[in-house]
């Protein structure tokens, strides 16, 4: 699915750092008709669902961490940006690249774009800033030294 033009200096300054080669966990996300506005293409609140699959599938793969019903730890969603650069068009085998980007004392964040088949370029790129959270004391925590440990060793991240 090829552009169908070159993209604006804001769309270019948006997706800078974003290209295919720099994400090393993709996610197959392909549309679905029920994805679509009544304009053919995908609505936008379809976009944050993409980047949702993306993100649960670093979370199970990466940090092998499992939804469980009653979890006392976890991961929360602090703050969310979604850039939509380029329409989507269904039907289309949509990819969402993932990493983990800066790396805090509670906090990281978690990059993404989504891709279209055979283009380099993202049509869409997202950064949200993720959490780890302990319901019992209802504050953040420290990020476990397992999971800092396996995000600086998948990303390259020094120590």
């Amino acid at each position: 699915m090829p552009r169908d033009s070159e993209p604006t200096a804001a769309q270019t300054e948006r997706d800078a750092g974003y290209e295919r080669e720099t994400f090393r966990l993709f996610t197959p996300s392909p549309t679905r008709f029920g994805d679509c506005d009544m304009f053919g293409h995908v609505n936008n609140v379809q976009f944050a669902r993409y980047y949702e699959s993306g993100r649960l599938d670093y979370f199970d793969r990466v940090l092998e961490l499992r939804a469980s019903a009653e979890p006392a730890q976890t991961l929360i969603i602090a703050d969310i940006h979604i850039n939509f650069l380029q329409q989507i068009n269904h039907p289309c085998a949509l990819e969402v690249g993932s990493r983990i980007g800066r790396l805090g004392n509670s906090s990281f964040d978690f990059e993404a774009a989504i891709f279209a088949p055979g283009e380099t370029r993202p049509r869409s790129t997202a950064k949200a800033t993720c959490v780890w959270f302990d319901f019992g004391a209802d504050r953040s925590m420290p990020i476990p030294d397992f999971a800092r440990a396996v995000i600086q060793q998948f990303e390259g991240i020094p120590s």
